[in-house]
């Protein structure tokens, strides 16, 4: 093989090489790398977990469940400002990065928030245990009745 030959061919070597390599970037780019993040439906646990005139925290779902004459409802308990995770204070809630502020009911006192907390679908499974699900929202007066 002559000098010629032999420099056409490592030429034509590196091209393929990196027409392979553009092409798989090409490729890879496509298909877009995907995190499906946690489920939106969540299994809290027996009913009983939660008693009637409290508020309790599942952290699972990061929802507030309370539990009062009208049945089970699920609050979420992610500001509505910049999706930090508020926290009980006093009667309401309070948000600890940037102070918005909402009342037992979920509803902005005060701070950057620019809504209420919003209320969750929940249900109970064929066991008699409590799902949320995170990805529905539901009126806040829309309560799972307890027999």
């Amino acid at each position: 093989m002559g000098r010629r030959s032999f420099l056409r061919a490592l030429g034509l070597s590196g091209a393929g090489v990196l027409l392979a390599q553009s092409a798989w970037a090409t490729l890879r780019f496509a298909r877009a790398p995907v995190s499906y993040g946690p489920p939106s439906k969540t299994t809290l646990g027996e009913r009983g977990r939660f008693p009637r005139g409290a508020v309790t925290y599942a952290e699972a779902a990061r929802v507030f469940v309370v539990h009062d004459d009208a049945g089970l409802g699920a609050m979420s308990a992610v500001c509505t400002h910049l999706g930090c995770t508020v926290r009980r204070d006093g009667e309401g809630f309070l948000c600890p990065c940037h102070g918005s502020r909402y009342n037992a009911k979920g509803e902005v006192t005060g701070g950057p928030a620019p809504r209420s907390l919003r209320y969750v679908q929940v249900e109970e499974d064929r066991r008699g245990r409590v799902v949320v699900d995170t990805d529905v929202e539901v009126d806040p007066d829309d309560r799972l009745k307890l027999g």
